[in-house]
């Protein structure tokens, strides 16, 4: 587990996991019964997550060399990855 994030409310930790062959993959773990949840972005995600609020987490994934883009997913594993910001970095989320 590397770089955790704690979810707003408390009950969850979006992290990367290292993949067997390489890369990085975007994992949920419920606190209550450490259940590991990947999320539905597939691609290597070398990125600290952020919580957008309770249900989305947020990550940056290149797109043409050294440029990025913030990217989102849902964080109970549905759904598919969203652009959130167009040739942005890391997100961070003010509260």
């Amino acid at each position: 587990m590397e770089c955790p994030s704690l979810s707003p409310d408390g009950t969850r930790l979006a992290y990367r996991s290292r993949l067997s062959g390489g890369g990085w993959r975007l994992t949920v773990l419920r606190l209550a019964d450490l259940a590991e949840l990947p999320l539905a972005e597939t691609r290597s995600a070398d990125d600290q997550p952020a919580w957008l609020d309770d249900a989305t987490v947020a990550y940056g994934l290149p797109h043409d060399g050294t440029d990025a883009d913030v990217w989102a997913v849902p964080a109970d594993g549905s759904g598919r990855p969203a652009v959130l910001a167009r040739d942005a970095e890391s997100p961070a989320v003010l509260r």
